[in-house]
């Protein structure tokens, strides 16, 4: 997937990937690309996955592609509100509504918490008798 840059809202935005593409080295074969953005705010508070153009599900083998992608984004820890858009027939549905294994909420514990599950490794003293036996 290649991902699009998006500057300021006061700024110009690039208007399609091909400064992206040409960044990456691509020179050729750009709709063999999985495009879109991804990002937080707004009406989006655990995030949106946006496909750029739409993926649509009679392109088999870039729905497959598209598909294999949010695999990925829930292998790294997507929510199950993410908002998917452009994604087969629907506008904007949620990530559980493709991912239907992501029914809870995910709900990572945070690094402190983990650490804190982690016995810390004593150093175990062997007890020595300084004492003479009489």
């Amino acid at each position: 997937m290649v991902l699009g840059r998006q500057y300021a809202a006061t700024s110009l935005m690039d208007s399609s990937h091909a400064g992206e593409l040409a960044a990456a080295g691509v020179t050729k074969d750009y709709d063999a690309f999985v495009r879109g953005w991804v990002g937080t705010g707004g009406d989006y508070p655990v995030g949106v996955i946006h496909f750029a153009p739409s993926v649509d599900a009679r392109n088999i083998e870039l729905f497959d592609r598209a598909f294999d992608t949010l695999k990925m984004f829930a292998d790294n820890g997507i929510m199950y509100g993410t908002v998917i858009r452009g994604f087969g027939k629907e506008w904007e549905q949620p990530a559980s509504a493709i991912l239907t294994d992501m029914w809870q909420p995910a709900v990572k514990p945070s690094v402190r918490k983990q650490l804190k599950k982690q016995p810390e490794a004593k150093a175990i003293r062997q007890k020595t008798n300084h004492q003479q036996e009489r």
